[in-house]
């Protein structure tokens, strides 16, 4: 038999600093994984394209070049074009875990394919080449769903709950 206070700690109620807490890891640490997933994207179509030199010498230099101006520049941007995807994502994961008490994969990657999508969509117009079109929608989504994958781990390291045991201590000897 059960005791009240066993079922009523099963499932550990919502905070608010949790809630908050989860969709600030969204927030500040999804726009530059989302601006990473690109700036890697972005220099590995460089170094596919031929636009290095030969050799492998030239080539490194070419792929730290486009990390160094990918995170110079991609970083200030990734925060403007990205936090409010990121916060989206962020409240549907803490909303989901106030509701059931887990902070879920599938929904995280869930909320950020849509958002994603929705945006490689929007984005269409932008390039007028279909292969750049293409490379753009690419690291869109790439973008949104590495940041999500990330921050969901991240998430779910530092609010992670810990197991709950079916076993009662009541009735053992000390």
């Amino acid at each position: 038999m059960t005791d009240i206070g066993q079922v009523q700690d099963s499932k550990p109620q919502p905070s608010i600093g949790r809630f908050v807490g989860i969709v600030a890891v969204f927030v500040a640490l999804g726009p530059p994984v989302g601006a990473l997933a690109v700036t890697l994207l972005l220099a590995a179509l460089g170094l596919g394209s031929g636009l290095a030199a030969d050799g492998w010498l030239d080539q490194g230099r070419f792929a730290v070049g486009v990390m160094l101006l990918g995170i110079v520049f991609g970083l200030p941007i990734s925060y403007i074009v990205g936090t409010a995807p990121a916060a989206l994502v962020g409240l549907a994961i803490a909303a989901w875990d106030a509701r059931t008490g887990s902070i879920s994969l599938y929904v995280a990657l869930g909320a950020a394919l849509v958002l994603g999508v929705l945006a490689a969509l929007r984005s269409a117009g932008l390039v007028s080449a279909s292969e750049g079109e293409r490379a753009a929608q690419i690291a869109i989504l790439l973008s949104h769903m590495a940041a999500a994958g990330l921050c969901w781990l991240l998430a779910r390291a530092i609010f992670g709950r810990p197991a709950v045991s079916n076993t009662s201590e009541m009735g053992k000897n000390q």
